[in-house]
């Protein structure tokens, strides 16, 4: 926008050739850098298109595998190709596949019970960081696998100011290695009421988990760089919203690997557990796929 601003263009009509000349422009950036602006402007016509507030898209044929850039070589970001596939750019509905999201429990840094603990409860419930944040001990029934959680997006007395959330048995050895053992560890456990806790706070921050969460996906190989914000912080593709993205996408259509019958969660159900206000909200992660739709419906459709 800020290169529209200084050349005079409305960014509702600019041309492919305006797209171009902002290409241009940034060559002598590195690789990834030029790769990055490209993928963000991508993005924004992509969102704006879908939503009717531009009527083409400047940047849809421009590519880096033209031959005016051929000499650049990096690959095409992850973000744009699940975006295009999508039709949406809405950051609620971008998720990585279930392969990726096991890559990232493979790699949970140090200390390793307690991040891949953390990890793998962002993903099996779909909790955002914040809540996780302030899952005390108490809230955690662990013989029904239960946790009651205090809605990030809710006031008190709204219906989902608190809601339940569940996670798998295979979670039972590291709830009980971190809660039992290692968590004592920690200087500040004695104090703090938290599930997570640093060695410096008796909680742990939303930002630190959402730091985890990047620093891990980065050295699963499965991260990357999508633009920059105005105070030149990197924005990442994964981050913990990604996974709570991730669980509603393959809840929603049964995509994931643990799902042999692919039946998914009922929408109504994904709704609650998290913690949307409106079903609208948690249609958004599902497929428009006609072949799955099709195949459903000739299966379990009315006779």
């Amino acid at each position: 926008m800020v290169y529209c601003q200084q050349k005079g263009i409305d960014p509702k009509t600019a041309e492919e050739s305006d797209v171009r000349e902002f290409v241009d422009q940034n060559l002598h950036k590195a690789d990834t850098m030029v790769g990055t602006l490209l993928s963000t402007v991508s993005v924004f016509y992509v969102w704006a298109c879908n939503r009717n507030y531009c009527e083409t898209n400047p940047a849809e044929n421009v590519s880096l595998d033209d031959t005016d850039y051929n000499h650049i070589d990096p690959q095409t970001s992850q973000k744009v190709k699940i975006l295009q596939q999508r039709g949406d750019t809405d950051d609620a509905v971008v998720a990585i596949s279930p392969e990726d999201v096991q890559k990232i429990f493979e790699k949970p840094g140090t200390p390793a019970i307690r991040n891949e603990l953390l990890l793998r409860l962002l993903y099996q419930t779909g909790v955002r960081s914040v809540e996780l944040a302030n899952v005390r001990l108490q809230d955690i029934d662990f013989g029904k696998r239960k946790i009651r959680i205090t809605s990030a997006k809710a006031d008190p007395g709204d219906e989902n100011y608190i809601r339940y959330v569940y996670y798998h048995e295979n979670l039972d050895f590291l709830m009980r290695e971190w809660i039992e053992k290692q968590r004592h560890s920690y200087a500040t456990a004695e104090e703090s009421e938290y599930l997570f806790l640093t060695h410096q706070k008796a909680q742990m921050r939303p930002t630190y988990i959402s730091r985890i969460v990047k620093e891990q996906a980065k050295e699963a190989g499965v991260n990357e760089p999508i633009s920059e914000d105005a105070n030149g912080n990197t924005r990442w593709l994964v981050t913990a919203h990604t996974l709570r993205h991730s669980m509603a996408s393959h809840s929603a259509n049964g995509t994931h690997p643990a799902d042999p019958e692919s039946d998914g969660i009922p929408v109504h159900m994904l709704a609650k557990i998290l913690g949307h206000r409106k079903l609208d909200t948690t249609m958004k992660y599902v497929s428009t796929d006609w072949d799955q739709i099709e195949k459903v419906v000739q299966e379990r459709g009315p006779r």
